[in-house]
Order: C-alpha cells, then sequence, then structure tokens
C-alpha cells in the first residue's frame, strides 16, 4: 500500500488569527496531484487538522465545506493532535501491518510535551488565543501577532520553538514496539534510520502544511521505502520535480 501522510494544516475561517494560508481550490489540486503521482491508497491527517484552539469546530467547518467534504469523499483517517483532540471522527492513533509483519504506528506526536500534552496545557491554549482575539483589534497587536507567526513557523527555527532531540527520545520509545513511527507536531520534515536488536527502525516526522507550503511523507508500506515532500509557500506544484519513490526492496 502506497501511504501519504501529512499534519498540522491548522485550517481555520479565515480569521486574522489563522495560519492555513491555502486557497480551497490550490490546496485540493495540490493535493490531489501529489496522491495521483505516487498512486497513492491511502491518506493520513496526523492531526491538527483544525485550530481549535482559536476557532469553533463549527465555525471552520461553516468556513470550509468543501475541503471537509473532500476528507470525508476521500476516506482519509483523521487523528487528534493537541489543537483538535475534540474534533468530530477523529482517532487517537492509526496503525498499518504489512504482509511481513511489520507494523507502522502514526500518531500526532504532542504526548510527548507536557503542555500541549495534557488537558491543563490545552486549557491554557485556549484560554490565550481568547485573550488574543480581543487584543488583536488593536493594529499594532496584529501586526506584531503576524510578524511573530511569521518568525516562528519558519521551518529553519523550528528547532528553537521545540526541542526536537525530545521527540527523537518519544519516537525511539515508540520504536522498541513498531517498525516505523511517524509523527508530527514538531513542524519539522525529518527522517531518522536506527537499529534495535538486529532490526531496522524508521522515525519520520511529516512537517507541516499550514502557511501555503506542503510537507508530508510518503511511504510504501510492504518495502518501507519512503520519500519525504516539501513544496515552499506560495510556490507552483511541478510534479516532475517530486522525488522518486523506489517500489522494489
Amino acid at each position: 500500500m502506497i501511504l501519504l501522510v501529512i499534519s498540522d494544516l491548522h485550517i481555520d475561517t479565515g480569521g486574522k488569527l489563522g495560519t492555513f494560508g491555502w486557497k480551497t481550490k490550490r490546496f485540493m489540486a495540490t493535493l490531489d496531484s501529489v496522491i495521483e503521482h505516487y498512486g497513492v491508497e491511502k491518506v493520513v491527517l496526523n492531526g491538527d487538522v483544525f485550530d481549535l484552539y482559536k476557532y469553533s469546530f463549527k465555525k471552520i467547518a461553516a468556513a470550509n465545506v468543501k475541503i471537509i467534504d473532500y476528507f470525508n469523499c476521500r476516506g482519509f483517517i483523521q487523528i487528534r493532535g493537541n489543537h483538535d483532540i475534540s474534533a468530530p471522527h477523529t482517532h487517537n492513533h492509526f496503525h498499518i501491518t504489512n504482509s511481513s509483519g511489520k507494523t507502522i504506528h502514526i500518531e500526532h506526536g504532542h504526548k510527548a510535551d507536557f503542555l500541549n500534552g495534557t488537558r491543563f496545557g490545552r486549557f491554557l491554549s485556549t484560554t490565550m488565543y481568547a485573550f488574543l482575539k480581543l487584543l488583536i483589534r488593536i493594529r499594532w497587536v496584529e501586526r506584531t501577532f503576524y510578524r511573530a507567526v511569521d518568525y516562528f513557523d519558519d521551518v529553519n527555527r523550528v528547532p528553537r520553538k521545540y526541542n526536537t532531540i525530545k521527540y527523537l527520545m518519544y519516537a525511539l520509545q515508540l520504536l522498541k514496539k513498531y517498525d516505523m513511527v511517524i509523527l508530527g507536531h514538531t513542524h519539522k520534515l525529518e527522517s531518522h534510520k536506527i537499529y534495535y536488536l538486529n532490526s531496522k527502525k524508521i522515525y519520520l516526522n511529516c512537517g507541516t502544511c499550514s502557511l501555503g507550503r506542503l510537507q508530508a511523507v510518503v511511504v510504501d508500506t510492504e518495502t518501507f521505502k519512503y520519500e519525504t515532500i516539501k513544496i515552499p509557500k506560495k510556490s507552483e506544484l511541478e510534479v516532475s520535480q517530486l522525488p522518486i519513490l523506489k517500489r522494489k526492496k
């Protein structure tokens, strides 16, 4: 099976606090092109698909009817992230076991983070954004917020935002039980190969699809061959430039 995993879309209402950054048609067309190019058979939305810290699911759904219908009609699997833990039709994790008995474990990864992985942390974040909605009406606060979002969500600065070693160690604990682990949450696209008890293990992070960019991992679940996809924000997709996924062992 060819599997595509994306995460951290942070779909919003189009309001001032939103960071999704995609036009509906362009987002769906880009994803369709990637799916067709690789012959993807299953898509997993690995958490923080919706930004429920800032907006209610009802308001997000009303503003994104076409995208949500697209997800549902395509049968995409949706995993809970810290930002959308209360979204309907979601799962804590997703497993795929291939014909050789090797298992891929997919989860958002926020459980490694004390604040994002606890109710208290999510309460603080929700409260903070509710307060920010009031302050954002002030022009200089709005400008400062946008500059901060652009700065901290820059993929080159993610290591300052998240201690990536912490998430790597969390993945290593999961790899004692599973053969491949795919996380999101850190907004950092990465891959690591290790050996545990003479077995090769793989940790992948599928990056982020926020701010108008698309990062993802595509995996052949039978061979465990994989590729990472990175389409910068506001860039047109050139299918011919996508990395080639080798199908054979």
